[in-house]
């Protein structure tokens, strides 16, 4: 294979699409740093969360490649390849994490094997609230994403009426966070049908723009729409890694649902 054809099969496997499924979505300015600090700050507290007995192995498969200067290009990209053929072909992914391409600047997206991206990304922010240390350097913030689908209407609404239904059901107040870019849907066509679906299904729950009990996370990237049910977003300073958090009351915690 021609070393041309091997880097678009290796950027065609490495493309974030509508099935990518659950992750952690990244805000950087500086993308490739970010991912490595995404990695190592993942694994570092997924392998303290769950007690992971083969944690260097998958730091290993979480993505870190092998450096230009210690094989020949098409070598490297051959083993990639590779590699990232074999993950797709199991039944279930081997990497604990993985960068995918989400064709936005500044963005990165982490797929994840993992069952419940929320309870670790709890766990990070339950660390930051009581060290009080910055985590991260390059990271902005760090949204955890419960599914994904394809960005129009029709399948957001599909979508989320689930997500709804499972995740919203005890809040009074809720908010939409929709954030559109490089698709030509306006943020008023996902906001309105999507307001009215939370309403018809919870007519008690109001929305509340500045302090809501609840916050839908809706960010639209090209074809690909991410989605999750956020809880108490206000207080982890909107998922934003670098700032320490300010004292808190015992009653307020940093989660989401």
């Amino acid at each position: 294979m021609a070393l041309a054809e091997r880097s678009k099969l290796l950027l065609r496997l490495r493309q974030a699409g509508p099935d990518t499924g659950k992750g952690f979505l990244c805000t950087t300015g500086r993308e490739k740093d970010a991912v490595r600090e995404a990695y190592n700050i993942l694994n570092s507290y997924a392998d303290i969360l769950y007690k992971s007995s083969d944690s260097s192995d998958d730091k290993a498969k979480g993505g870190v490649e092998t450096k230009a200067d210690e094989l020949e290009i098409e070598d490297e990209l051959s083993k990639e390849v590779a590699e990232m053929k074999k993950e797709y072909a199991a039944p279930i992914a081997e990497r604990r994490f993985q960068n995918v391409l989400s064709n936005v600047k500044c963005c990165i997206y982490i797929r994840t094997t993992l069952e419940n991206p929320t309870e670790l990304v709890n766990f990070i922010f339950d660390d930051i609230k009581k060290n009080k240390q910055q985590n991260a350097k390059f990271l902005l913030r760090m949204y955890p994403i419960e599914t994904t689908c394809k960005a129009n209407v029709e399948e957001i609404l599909k979508v989320a009426e689930k997500l709804i239904e499972e995740k919203m059901a005890n809040f009074k107040t809720f908010s939409l966070i929709v954030n559109i870019r490089n698709n030509p849907l306006k943020s008023l066509e996902v906001i309105e049908p999507l307001a009215n679906l939370v309403s018809k299904k919870f007519p008690e729950t109001k929305v509340d723009l500045s302090n809501p009990e609840a916050s839908y996370l809706v960010p639209i990237f090209s074809k690909i729409c991410l989605l999750d049910a956020l809880h108490n977003s206000a207080h982890t300073k909107k998922f934003r890694l670098p700032i320490c958090p300010c004292p808190e009351t015992p009653d307020t915690h940093y989660v989401v649902c």
